[in-house]
Parts: C-alpha cells; structure tokens; sequence
C-alpha cells in the first residue's frame, strides 16, 4: 500500500517571527504525534532537566512556514486556530518530495497551552 497523503484536517494561524500580531498565513493542517517518532531531550527549557516534548504540523506542499535557520525569525503557531495553543517552529522540511503524496513537516515546541485544555 502506497504511502497516503495526510488528512488535513485544522486550521493554524502562522506568524512571522514570535510576532503574534502579525498573522502571515491561516492554512489547512494536521498536529501529529501517532506514529511518528517524538523528538525529546532534558534540555531547551526554561527550567532545566524538564522534558522537552515536539509535535509535529503536517501542512500542504509549499506552506510558508518558517523555521530557526530561515532568513527571519523561526515563526509562531496556534493550533487550532483559535485555540491559543501556541508553538514555536524548530525545524522545516518536506515529506515525500516529488512524490504524489508530498507534503511538508514543521517540528513544533508548545510555549502555551490554555487551562483546561481546549
């Protein structure tokens, strides 16, 4: 069976940068962990030797989306949209490049999540 294009079935709102007033773009995506292999290390944090924990934002071919090594800063996520669950984009890359089922990945960290969780 041949490798299926994910569903993409949220909204995210994507900002430039850490600037949560400047709303770039609001596309069709799906936040992923499933069977995905879930990045972690004790380090990153605020608070030191507390697990930092990715998700994965699975977006169409070509999002612009941002990560740390484009040429501003990494872009801001709130997924869903609305939600005020915000992540800062780590990495960039795309899936299955050239392949019918392309699509690109970005490698999330949470820097908020409401309570209770919505």
């Amino acid at each position: 069976m041949a490798y299926k294009l994910p569903t993409f079935n949220l909204v995210c709102n994507v900002y430039t940068g850490g600037d949560t007033t400047d709303l770039r773009i609001s596309p069709q995506c799906n936040l992923a962990w499933g069977q995905r292999v879930n990045v972690a290390s004790t380090g990153g944090t605020d608070i030191i030797g507390v697990p930092l924990v990715t998700m994965t934002l699975l977006l169409p071919p070509l999002t612009d989306v941002r990560g740390p090594l484009s040429s501003t800063d990494a872009d801001t996520v709130e997924c869903p949209a609305g939600s005020n669950r915000m992540y800062t984009v780590s990495f960039v890359d795309d899936i299955g490049k050239g392949f019918p089922n392309e699509h690109r990945a970005a490698v999330l960290q949470q820097l908020s999540q409401p309570t209770p969780l919505t």
